[in-house]
């Protein structure tokens, strides 16, 4: 399995207007590694599922905690919008690329994983649900959490 995942060249698919701006807004607080600001983006009582999450995430301090644990466990960590689909009404869904290095303990299903200082790329599914004020008030979250335990070296990629 290759540990890096091609881009979108150019303009993101369905960029423009304000879905994107509002989505970019969004990565752009992730990028930072300023865990708060991301989460003012989600509603005091927002609802998240995450695969790696053993429950779903529960309202804007869940997603906060989430977004810090991850930001410990890959402090160089960057998300890249790949594509954004355009669409009207309170759904958002885009596709985008977390690339990092993983050298802080990162929290999986099966407990605490200890830092491998290996990179992984993760490429990734988001479908948020915004509520009348803007605020992300459901999200749901896709990837692949095999394919990053073989990158982080957690799984022997030849098999049992």
């Amino acid at each position: 399995m290759s540990d890096t995942h091609t881009s979108v060249v150019g303009p993101v698919p369905g960029a423009g207007g304000d879905g994107r701006q509002r989505v970019q807004e969004v990565i752009d607080a992730f990028n930072t590694h300023d865990a708060a600001k991301f989460a003012s983006f989600y509603s005091l009582d927002a609802i998240g599922y995450d695969p790696a999450a053993p429950e779903s995430l529960r309202g804007r301090a869940g997603i906060q905690q989430d977004a810090q644990q991850l930001i410990t466990a890959m402090p160089d960590l960057v998300l890249q919008l790949e594509e954004l689909l355009p669409g009207e009404g309170p759904t958002t869904a885009f596709r985008a690329l977390l690339v990092g290095t993983h050298t802080g303990p990162m929290l999986m299903p099966t407990g605490e994983v200890p830092p491998t200082g290996r990179r992984a790329s993760l490429a990734l599914a988001v479908f948020c649900r915004r509520g009348e004020d803007g605020l992300i008030e459901e999200e749901h979250r896709y990837y692949d959490l095999m394919g990053l335990a073989q990158q982080l070296g957690l799984l022997d990629p030849s098999g049992p």
